[in-house]
């Protein structure tokens, strides 16, 4: 499950239900991969500059693997890269969006950059298929409830995943334990093994869990933000199509410039554009435009 990070290549999904600890789990697995004592601490992983690893935006993601990909392949290979939240972003009722479509390929495509990259999500299919084609561990987190509050101890069962060429799909089966001990009473060696049953996740550190706290607190105020201007340009449409025909002309007053065309005509696509109104409306407006004109 933590994989020798300086193999990279490794998609490992986070899912389980909110509050279950899939991103602190996410980000304790890109500490252990990060002490690696062969490396020096914090050149794949550093925890006081973790915006360089956690993500809540795909394009935010995209932006850093284009930087680490312009950087010799032997300093990167390895470098953790995690999404947060991934279904909100490349969730898979809009698998035929433009900018989904292009991740999509994207992430098809870097694995000679061998890095390590993580998502979470509350349910596997909440992704698109080509993302989940490229998985190589699930780990489903147990529900909150089983959580050891007390101690900071998540529960989990780990899933191995193998795509079938073929056939187009992911199958999945449980980690086989094997180990070698001397028989107690003949002292001859003997092996025992079975299935994972399930493992724990401890709590990331301190300084892991107050700088994603930070992080994720500026992302949602910034989205609140963005939705929120949104909301206020979809009112201001709402009520420029209920004004009147003058009253929509004294609103262009001063605008008439940027309304025309090469030719010095009032164009009804740029009226439209600007007031939020349907082209019907803004023919409308434009002829009124033009009959005051002249």
């Amino acid at each position: 499950m933590v994989h020798n990070r300086m193999d990279g290549n490794s998609f490992t999904f986070f899912i389980g239900m909110n509050g279950s600890g899939k991103s602190y789990a996410m980000l304790k697995r890109s500490e252990i991969l990060g002490k690696d004592p062969q490396d020096n601490y914090g050149s794949l992983f550093d925890p006081d500059h973790l915006e360089n690893h956690i993500f809540f935006d795909r394009q935010d993601l995209q932006n850093k693997i284009a930087e680490l990909e312009k950087m010799p392949s032997f300093k990167v290979r390895g470098y953790i890269l995690n999404l947060d939240e991934a279904q909100m972003s490349t969730n898979a009722k809009q698998w035929n969006d433009r900018d989904i479509l292009e991740f999509s390929k994207e992430m098809t495509s870097i694995r000679s950059s061998r890095f390590s990259i993580s998502l979470n999500m509350p349910t596997y299919k909440m992704i698109t298929t080509d993302l989940r084609q490229l998985g190589t561990y699930i780990c489903e987190m147990y529900p909150p409830g089983r959580i050891d509050r007390v101690n900071g101890i998540a529960y989990a069962k780990l899933h191995l995943l193998e795509l079938k060429p073929f056939l187009g799909e992911v199958w999945r089966h449980r980690p086989f334990i094997s180990f070698r001990c001397d028989n107690p009473i003949t002292g001859l060696p003997q092996s025992h093994g079975g299935l994972l049953s399930e493992f724990s996740w401890d709590m990331p550190s301190v300084t892991v869990r107050r700088n994603y706290e930070r992080l994720k607190k500026d992302f949602r105020k910034m989205r609140s933000e963005k939705l929120a201007t949104k909301n206020n340009e979809k009112e201001v449409k709402v009520s420029n199509s209920k004004r009147s025909i003058p009253e929509l002309v004294a609103l262009l007053k001063g605008k008439e410039e940027m309304l025309k065309d090469s030719k010095g005509n009032i164009v009804s696509n740029r009226v439209s554009a600007v007031l939020g109104i349907g082209k019907d409306k803004a023919q409308v407006v434009r002829s009124y435009m033009m009959g005051i004109a002249l």
